[in-house]
């Protein structure tokens, strides 16, 4: 394992670790309040949950404006169906609906008359196998880095994208993999976080995710790269809002940085 971990730091130096991470950085300075939805279906629980917002210039500081008065529904191609319940501060939430690896989700929320909607289909799911902390010395500085290991399916292309907490608060990054070099084998691919301290508590959330989901967080990370103006992400949502929708399969696991 430490072999393959130290393969695996090396690739992403000479790759400039441009496929392990990726940060949000939305161009919000926009006149027009676009409706924001975000959107989950979760394998393993009987909960779902959906928060819809509005945009609001970059340069304001106060919390987004929440939006409490949609319409919310959600069906999958076995004709399951369900109705969310707004529960506040702009979420709702569709109790006793189970989402199952496989199914094909879509989700319409109806927001002053006009109708988002948008479907995700739920990967299988791939639990961890361990995850790990590696501190790498780069010339005069180091590089520091948890790998999650978990295995991939062979012959599907899989994606994957991860929330970190360091001592219960989360990473601001958000880091999305894919398997087009490691397909079917064991993946120890390491998420490197600089802020990362001998003693810490890290807690990494995995969550297996479909292809548009992992393209929309991908254009987030080159827009925000780009010396350009950002530009808003391809949503997998139809009707001119912004977010996206996704149904995935969820993994954690905890440990203390040594």
């Amino acid at each position: 394992m430490k072999f393959a971990l130290i393969i695996w730091i090396s690739f992403a130096v000479l790759l400039g670790f441009s496929s392990c991470e990726k940060v949000i950085d939305v161009d919000l300075n926009d006149t027009e309040q676009k409706v924001v939805i975000e959107g989950f279906i979760l394998r393993g629980d009987t909960v779902q949950r959906v928060r819809v917002t509005r945009t609001q210039n970059f340069d304001e500081s106060t919390a987004p404006p929440t939006v409490d008065n949609a319409s919310i529904t959600v069906i999958d191609n076995y004709g399951n169906a369900g109705t969310f319940t707004a529960v506040g501060n702009g979420w709702y939430e569709l109790t006793n609906y189970p989402g199952i690896e496989g199914r094909t989700y879509t989700l319409t929320t109806v927001v002053d008359g006009t109708s988002y909607t948008g479907s995700s289909t739920m990967p299988s799911y791939q639990p961890f196998q361990g995850l790990y902390s590696v501190f790498y010395p780069f010339g005069a500085d180091t590089l520091r880095s948890v790998v999650p290991a978990h295995y991939d399916e062979q012959g599907v292309a899989n994606y994957y994208q991860f929330h970190v907490y360091i001592n219960g608060k989360k990473n601001n990054n958000i880091f999305i993999q894919d398997d087009q070099f490691t397909d079917g084998n064991l993946v120890v691919q390491p998420l490197f976080i600089q802020e990362l301290e001998v003693g810490d508590t890290v807690r990494v959330d995995m969550f297996g995710i479909d292809k548009p989901v992992h393209t929309y967080f991908n254009q987030l990370g080159v827009n925000s790269s780009s010396s350009a103006t950002p530009a808003n992400p391809i949503s997998n949502l139809s009707g001119g809002c912004m977010g996206y929708f996704s149904a995935r399969t969820f993994d954690t696991r905890t440990i203390v940085v040594n």
